[in-house]
C-alpha cells in the first residue's frame, strides 16, 4: 500500500547493493501522482520485486486528494478474499 511520504526524501541502501531512492515533492498530504523509476504508476500498491530491484519513487503531492487516481480495480491491491480459488478457512468445531 502507498501513502505519502514523511520525508521530502529518503534513500534506503538495500542488502543486495542496490537503492531505494524515494522523493516527494510539493505541499499537502495526499498523493497526487507516482513516478517509478520515470514511468507513471496509478496503482495503489507496489510488490516486493519492484522494490527489491532498486527503484527510484518520485511523489507528487497535493493539498486535495486525486479523485481519479488510483481508482479502477486493478489499481487496488491482491486480497486472498477475493480470490474464489483460495481454500476455505478451516473452523473449529464443538
Amino acid at each position: 500500500m502507498l501513502g505519502t511520504p514523511l520525508f521530502p526524501k529518503a534513500t534506503v541502501k538495500l542488502e543486495n547493493g542496490r537503492t531505494l531512492a524515494v522523493r516527494a515533492r510539493g505541499d499537502g498530504r495526499y498523493v497526487d501522482a507516482l513516478r517509478v523509476n520515470g514511468k507513471p504508476v496509478g496503482r495503489n500498491w507496489l510488490g516486493h520485486a519492484e522494490l527489491t530491484q532498486g527503484a527510484r519513487l518520485d511523489f507528487s503531492i497535493a493539498t486535495r486528494p486525486n479523485t481519479t487516481r488510483g481508482t479502477r480495480e486493478q489499481d487496488a491491491p491482491y486480497s486472498f478474499s477475493r480470490d474464489p480459488a483460495r481454500p476455505a478457512v478451516l473452523r473449529e468445531e464443538d
